[in-house]
């Protein structure tokens, strides 16, 4: 058994054309979406990315209150079962460093390397690729989607033509007017000042998600070539969301959890699971990594309090009716369901309310739509939905799904 998985960091879902994007240049991932089982709605618990590591490796939300569940990881096991284990990733990132060491080996690129393409290089060179006879599993982590994004420099042309009627067509724009100078190199405080500039930090951003386009069909026709008579899985997501100015907001630094930075990519490539084309509707998240890896992978999964998405079989009712987020620095909270949103922040001008009650509307697609007010029965039931996660975790589930439903 061969297992790849391929953390695109930073990825927003807004760029993929199996989410919806119409004007990205990715045809590998367009083609590999097709093939796979792909989750319409899977958010990351939380925000801080040491904690997510900690919800990979252990299948269980990382909350204030919550006692996780002290199971072996499934790295653990597989090395302790005879799996060859390799990471890939940056050399300068340190929380992969530290994630690194979970595993039997490990190549670390420089960051500053120009083309994703290294990371596919680096794949087939791992002893995980080579060994064809033993199972292994390879973490692939690819940070060309966060800026600089000199990466996909090459595919600007491609990019700037698709971008170029939704430019002409804008009311204030003259039809001599040339398309802006794409935008590779923003800072972190980075803010827009009008579509036109939106549309040159897009242009860059586009780019990027194209240079990764091309690693993720070069990765999958050399497993493809290697395997193919094989069983081999290959999962590709993300580890968080990161801002393009969606809400006027860009990087990796939200004041709410809006979905650009929650709401996460999740396919699953398995040729012979017979899940190809098929897609989840239900709320999964990535403490349902850890269980869906043991599975792929053949060890005990049972005690994982995530669910194993390979175990699911049906578009509507499969997964959970609510997706939880987190960030512990801002101490921001959401909640979502599929007829609403929870915003919940502490309170910076009000001490005596402790929480901003924010609420909106499932077609709201920017979720600025404040229904608060109107819907002053929901607070208590949101307040008591999310003491209930921070104490008990999963195992409240059924509980809020209730609490909710009256």
């Amino acid at each position: 058994m061969k297992a790849f998985i391929i953390v695109l960091k930073g990825a927003n879902t807004a760029f993929l054309p199996c989410y919806g994007n119409n004007w990205t240049q990715m045809p590998n991932m367009n083609v590999i979406a097709a093939q796979s089982l792909v989750l319409d709605h899977y958010y990351c618990s939380s925000y801080d990315e040491g904690e997510i590591r900690k919800v990979w490796l252990g299948g269980d939300f990382q909350m204030p209150h919550h006692l996780p569940t002290n199971l072996p990881s499934w790295a653990e096991t597989l090395k302790n079962n005879g799996w060859i284990t390799d990471f890939i990733g940056a050399d300068k990132d340190t929380l992969s460093l530290s994630f690194s060491s979970n595993f039997t080996g490990k190549t670390l690129l420089r960051s500053n390397s120009s083309s994703p393409l290294a990371y596919h290089q680096a794949m087939i060179e791992s002893a995980s690729f080579k060994k064809q006879e033993q199972n292994s599993l390879v973490w692939i982590e690819v940070p060309s989607l966060l800026p600089p994004w000199d990466a996909g420099k090459e595919f600007l042309g491609p990019v700037q033509e698709e971008l170029q009627d939704y430019f002409l067509n804008r009311e204030e724009v003259a039809e001599d007017e040339e398309f802006p100078e794409p935008i590779l190199n923003p800072g972190e405080d980075f803010k827009p000042s009008d579509d036109k500039t939106y549309l040159a930090l897009a242009a860059g951003c586009a780019a990027a998600w194209a240079a990764v386009d091309d690693m993720l069909g070069a990765m999958v026709a050399s497993i493809q070539e290697k395997y193919g008579e094989e069983d081999f899985s290959i999962i590709i997501t993300s580890n968080r969301g990161s801002a393009t100015s969606q809400h006027g907001i860009f990087g990796t630094k939200p004041e709410w959890l809006y979905s650009e930075f929650a709401h996460l990519p999740f396919l699953i490539y398995q040729p012979k699971s017979g899940k190809g084309g098929q897609r989840r509707m239900g709320y999964f998240q990535d403490v349902d990594l850890a269980p869906t890896l043991a599975d792929i992978c053949g060890i005990s999964f049972e005690g994982y309090k995530g669910k194993s998405i390979m175990q699911t079989k049906f578009v509507e009712e499969s997964g959970r009716k609510f997706a939880y987020t987190h960030d512990s620095k801002t101490g921001s909270k959401v909640m979502r369901t599929h007829s609403r949103a929870y915003f919940l922040k502490p309170s910076e001008l009000d001490k005596s309310d402790p929480l901003i009650k924010y609420f909106v509307l499932p077609d709201d697609i920017l979720e600025i739509n404040d229904i608060s007010k109107t819907e002053l029965e929901y607070q208590e039931k949101i307040g008591e939905s999310v003491l209930l996660l921070e104490k008990d975790g999963l195992l409240a589930q059924e509980k809020i799904e209730a609490l909710l439903a009256n």
